[in-house]
């Protein structure tokens, strides 16, 4: 039964998927939805008309205090990048997890608002959010914060299907 319904879900998601170019992209982001800083992969997950959806990965090292060490960073986002052509407003909400080296947790909220310039014909991207962080496990804290960031397209051109089992592969 259960390769029947993992057999339907893989040919309904291939037959009926829309062809949309499956860019995937490295940036630097400064400050941010990291903390300090962090490196990320975005890959979009869907287009439709004037709005790109995009999922991101980060990685970041920062030091947090004498109690906790230094905390392993790893922000998880979910954006839209809405515009026609080479400017783009981009919104997004994600998670940041962090693992200290003391063995302590945290989870912060990471709203995006920001401006991302892209020209289509070019592979280079910069951006400018406003990301503040938010705490919720322990007490409720907002922390106002910013990033810029500069990034890379890997394959501006490649066209694909969409298929939620391999979104991140």
């Amino acid at each position: 039964m259960k390769y029947f319904l993992f057999l339907l879900l893989f040919i309904s998601n291939n037959s009926f998927g829309q062809i949309f170019a499956k860019r995937k992209s490295v940036f630097l982001e400064i400050a941010g939805s990291g903390g300090m800083g962090s490196i990320n992969y975005e890959k979009l997950l869907c287009k439709k008309n004037n709005i790109e959806y995009t999922g991101r990965l980060g990685f970041s090292i920062a030091p947090i205090d004498k109690n906790n060490g230094i905390g392993l960073v790893f922000p998880f986002m979910l954006n839209s990048l809405i515009g026609n052509h080479s400017h783009k407003l981009e919104l997004g909400i994600g998670q940041g997890l962090t693992v200290t080296t003391k063995g302590s947790l945290f989870l912060l909220t990471i709203p995006t608002i920001g401006y991302r310039y892209q020209n289509e014909t070019k592979n280079m991207f910069y951006r400018v959010t406003y990301t503040p962080l938010i705490s919720y496990l322990f007490d409720f804290q907002v922390q106002q914060w910013a990033g810029i960031s500069i990034g890379y397209t890997l394959n501006n051109k490649a066209k694909c299907r969409i298929n939620l089992l391999s979104a991140f592969s």
